[in-house]
């Protein structure tokens, strides 16, 4: 039994890029049409998170994956992001997770030391997830001691999305290895020539983000080692928030209450013209693209002198395999069809983010164009630009980045001092840690 005509058909409306997933057009694991594992009916729950546009493409794949797999019927389960970690919660709290779960970097070290989520490493041993195709960097993150946590869905980096006319126009290039003087100076011109409200770079309430790569460029990260304490030292968060602070205080970044408005209401101002330039995931000029007829491109962060970069590629996000799950083997297939099947591959489109399959990068690269062709041009560069990436955020981890993001409005509103507003974090940070 499949999903209802009905259900399917409310679903499939809007259809925009998605992605992540396939080989070859039939997966590895596929023999004529049915799975190695036999042919006994599976009814597997799939749970991810997203916009309607990933919903109505998944469903896609999904249909297709069911084709190739008649004895598995797909139950989705999918939400907005808030909702979706409110829900998997009071699953997992019932021993009742889904068997498939679409996972973020920030939750999984929670997911895994609470025996949430499987080894996949078995799974990997045996073929049945096959990364064959996938180098060490776009899985990195997602090993812990030799134990493989989950999947990656697709890759991106950490970027500038920048208004590539408004930039040309005013003259400016900024070539890997530029410094942050050079990014102030730059979007500081942005600001003083361009008529009405209008500022230059907008950190999108993403200093948390920018943050680890400003720590990486230091020699240092944001979380220790064993993930006990923080992995920087006080200076390095000053010398940020200064930056910081600068660039709001000088009107080149914009108001903290004016970025949180348009946070909490879905736009942005680059897509509305009123800024040259926004921290974001790389994937995230997909979605921005569709805000603004300028057209946007993307480019490394910002470097310390001397071309200190401290940028890495991550997943954008995961699949792992629930530990209340009864069809693990049956979960394992899709996640392989999700990662290696060319024909979901051509539905899906790197929405998710840039394939970690090479075989499934080189199979869609003659096909995409526009903002997806950027992103993986992007991933190319960043490559050339990386470091190995920080270990997978301690649990605790939300609750560090909340305190983060109120040190940021309280430097910016000017509650606290910068050397206050640093002390006081680190203290309350270590204290969630511990």
């Amino acid at each position: 039994m499949k999903l209802k005509a009905g259900f399917r058909s409310c679903l499939l409306g809007v259809a925009f890029l998605l992605v992540l997933a396939g080989c070859s057009s039939g997966t590895s694991n596929e023999v004529d049409g049915e799975q190695e594992a036999g042919n006994e009916d599976v009814v597997l729950r799939v749970a991810w998170w997203g916009g309607q546009e990933r919903h109505d493409m998944t469903i896609e794949a999904i249909e297709l994956f069911e084709e190739k797999y008649p004895h598995i019927q797909v139950d989705p389960e999918f939400t907005s992001w808030d909702n979706y970690w409110e829900r998997l919660t009071t699953q997992a709290a019932g021993n009742n997770l889904p068997d498939v779960i679409q996972m973020d970097n920030s939750k999984l070290n929670e997911y895994s030391s609470r025996g949430l989520v499987i080894d996949l490493q078995s799974l990997i041993a045996d073929g049945t997830i096959n990364l064959d195709d996938v180098d060490d960097v776009y899985q990195d993150m997602n090993v812990q001691d030799g134990s493989v946590w989950a999947v990656s869905a697709g890759s991106n980096a950490l970027a500038a999305i920048y208004n590539e006319e408004m930039l040309e126009e005013q003259g400016i290039q900024l070539e890997p290895g530029y410094t942050y003087e050079d990014f102030y100076e730059a979007m500081q011109t942005l600001k003083e020539n361009i008529d009405g409200d209008f500022y230059g770079y907008d950190f999108g309430n993403a200093e948390y983000e920018m943050f680890f790569v400003y720590a990486r460029q230091n020699g240092e990260s944001f979380y220790n080692e064993d993930g006990t304490g923080l992995g920087f030292e006080n200076q390095t968060l000053i010398d940020f928030l200064t930056f910081v602070k600068q660039m709001v205080d000088d009107g080149v970044a914009p108001p903290h209450a004016l970025t949180l408005e348009y946070i909490q209401g879905g736009e942005s101002l680059l897509g509305d013209q009123m800024a040259g330039a926004a921290m974001a995931a790389s994937n995230g000029i997909i979605g921005l693209q569709q805000s603004t007829e300028h057209q946007l491109g993307l480019m490394l962060l910002p470097s310390l002198d001397g071309g200190v970069h401290g940028n890495w590629i991550r997943p954008s996000m995961s699949y792992s395999i629930s530990s209340h799950s009864e069809q693990q083997e049956a979960a394992a297939l899709f996640i392989d069809f999700l990662t290696n099947d060319l024909e979901a591959n051509e539905i899906l489109k790197a929405e998710r983010g840039v394939p970690i399959s090479s075989k499934v990068r080189e199979h869609l690269a003659p096909m995409v164009d526009g903002p997806i062709a950027k992103t993986f041009e992007f991933l190319e560069l960043v490559a050339n630009y990386t470091s190995p990436a920080d270990p997978l955020p301690p649990p605790g981890e939300s609750e560090v980045r909340g305190a983060f993001l109120r040190m940021i409005e309280s430097v910016k509103y000017e509650r606290l001092s910068i050397e206050e507003a640093t002390e006081q974090f680190r203290q309350e940070a270590e204290q969630i840690l511990r």
